[in-house]
């Protein structure tokens, strides 16, 4: 008898269920003799035959001790234990063998002959059978916890056309993680460009550092070009009108008007709504909003004129795209000049006073320069003709072309920052959309985007709070339509309890890393399939850069160690106690002084 099948009759089944295999070592000292340290662990797999040329792959998910007789107290020193062990596993699926000395992996198990003849530990090359996915879809970002030798491959295809969620708390490895997943999908047999197309939403400026200079496009404040008539009607009443004043429907009614008619002023041989990504002068619309609060008119031969002594013409709506000072209502009383009686007109006068400070605060307010002001390098306005140069600079067709585009937001104000994402998010949902649209009778779109989302929680939350609303709305319709149109995204949160449940819910492949808070832990293992749920609870265990992989892409779900990114993201941890035992150092007081003063001025200009 060969030392396997020895150790394979020492090895019995002795229940089977659907999530739940027991398996007896029936004598275990002399399985202590031949036991080495590659053999039986947490984690393991083990092979079950029933005889008939079918084999059940079942995972080791924890054992317990069995005394030799039910009256018999297990020894407490394990060497002096006499009993038997009971190892609980769970099956994962079936090896089929091929007819050519290989193996193939099939999730679930059915047709099996009882009872089970056999178990043995499975080999490293049927555990590799696992984990093998065709080389065209072939995706590696981590190795086996148990037998790092064995690489997990996971079907690149199912993995980011069906949204990802990267989720731990912090510290536990998710920069590095996200870096070596964008790293692996860049990945080709030559330095050449490839058809990679990744933006990423980089909220602490750390994904710099982690790839190749020649294969990115880099935007920060200073170079962030975001015009802002690229804002559809929500985004653009978001910023500039409170929904929750009384006569927020005035504002609402004359706002998109003068957008409107504005658009049309500017762009005379195209049809436009409010909608439509053209050009406006958002300093025009500020002018008829402002003339619209002050408007005063009298009559004159039967004519109604305006009621100013640097214009008294007759009235014409499209005058008031420029300033006008208006002179007072007279009430029953002539004007000395106009010899006439100055009436108020329009309707609105008085109505707007709190909106015009709103739109002056915002359009003063320097940290919003990128997409109130945005200019050309010839210091021109970016106009209509320009659509394509921008659209160009967000998806990487620019400087030669570039792989991914990450968004530095660490300069920007957190209030500026749900406005960004929100537009961005929303113009690559509509290219894609289109360009699914423009592709020939029976293709798909052949340039499909991913958006990374880093540290959602954020910036699309749960709740319900207005800022955030443009923002949620743009991600939740790429998680719900995206994948059709070649537009996925990859969830990436330290708080997944946080983040809006209809994003989340429509992730189909998840890498879980530590978590400690408890809301987090639950959230996470409602989502996990009935069969894994034994897995959450190993989810505040798990180690730096440890994870849990679950969804469509793998064949099982699996606890896995990610691969070092090379390069690492910016997100070293600082080493405290190292640094306290350095000599004492001196603080710039009055640097750090003057960037607090400036922050805080911002955000109350903001915020008024």
């Amino acid at each position: 008898m060969s030392e396997e099948q020895d150790k394979s009759n020492q090895l019995r089944v002795i229940s089977f269920e659907p999530h739940l295999v027991q398996v007896e070592i029936v004598d275990f000292d002399k399985w202590k003799e031949e036991n080495t340290d590659n053999d039986i662990k947490i984690g393991s797999f083990l092979k079950i035959e029933d005889g008939n040329e079918k084999n059940i792959l079942v995972l080791v998910q924890s054992f317990k001790m069995k005394p030799k007789h039910d009256d018999e107290e297990a020894a407490q020193d394990e060497n002096d234990f006499k009993g038997s062990f009971i190892i609980n596993t769970q099956p994962i699926g079936q090896l089929i063998d091929n007819g050519d000395d290989t193996t193939s992996f099939i999730k679930g198990i059915k047709n099996i002959s009882i009872p089970p003849n056999g178990v043995s530990i499975a080999s490293d090359d049927e555990i590799k059978s696992i984990f093998s996915v065709s080389e065209s879809s072939k995706l590696v970002f981590s190795e086996h916890l148990v037998n790092p030798d064995i690489k997990i491959e996971i079907d690149g295809d199912k993995f980011f056309s069906k949204h990802v969620a990267v989720v731990g708390s912090t510290g536990s490895g998710k920069s590095c993680t996200v870096a070596k997943i964008i790293q692996e999908a860049k990945k080709t047999q030559s330095q050449q460009l490839n058809n990679t197309h990744i933006i990423i939403f980089d909220i602490h400026g750390e994904y710099e550092r982690a790839f190749p200079k020649s294969n990115i496009l880099s935007i920060e404040q200073n170079s962030l070009k975001l015009p802002y008539w690229l804002m559809n009607s929500e985004e653009l009443e978001g910023m500039f009108i409170e929904s929750n004043e009384n006569n927020s429907h005035n504002q609402v009614s004359q706002f998109k008007y003068a957008v409107i008619e504005n658009k049309k002023r500017h762009n005379s041989s195209i049809q436009v709504t409010y909608d439509s990504p053209v050009y406006f002068s958002l300093e025009e619309v500020y002018n008829f909003i402002c003339n619209k609060n002050n408007l005063t008119t009298y009559e004159k031969n039967s004519k109604v004129h305006f009621a100013s002594i640097d214009n008294n013409e007759e009235f014409d709506e499209t005058k008031l795209w420029e300033k006008i000072n208006f002179e007072q209502s007279t009430g029953n009383s002539k004007h000395a000049t106009f010899e006439a009686k100055v009436a108020k007109d329009g309707g609105f006068n008085g109505e707007f006073n709190r909106f015009i400070s709103r739109l002056e605060t915002k359009m003063n307010d320097e940290r919003l320069n990128f997409l109130l002001h945005t200019k050309k390098e010839d210091s021109t306005d970016y106009k209509t003709d320009d659509l394509k140069v921008l659209i160009e600079q967000l998806l990487g067709y620019v400087d030669g072309n570039k792989n991914i585009t990450i968004v530095d937001l660490s300069s920007l104000p957190f209030e500026v920052v749900s406005i960004v994402v929100s537009i961005i998010s929303r113009i690559v949902f509509d290219f894609t959309y289109y360009s699914t649209r423009n592709a020939p009778e029976g293709q798909t779109n052949e340039t499909p985007f991913m958006l990374v989302y880093e540290e959602a929680h954020k910036y699309i939350p749960k709740n319900a709070e207005a800022r955030y609303k443009n923002t949620r709305l743009a991600v939740e319709r790429i998680a719900k339509e995206g994948r059709k149109y070649g537009v996925s995204s990859m969830i990436v949160s330290q708080r997944p309890s946080e983040i809006s449940s209809t994003v989340f819910s429509q992730c189909n492949n998840f890498v879980v890393m530590r978590l400690n808070n408890p809301d987090d832990q639950s959230y996470v293992k409602r989502l996990l399939p009935e069969a894994v749920i034994s897995y959450g609870d190993a989810l505040s265990s798990l180690e730096k850069r440890e994870a849990l992989i679950v969804g469509d892409s793998i064949a099982t779900p699996t606890i896995g160690k990610v691969l070092e990114a090379n390069p690492t993201p910016k997100s070293d941890d600082i080493n405290f106690y190292t640094e306290w035992k350095n000599d004492w150092k001196n603080i710039a007081f009055d640097d750090i002084l003057k960037l607090i003063n400036k922050e805080n001025w911002e955000r109350i200009n903001y915020e008024l």
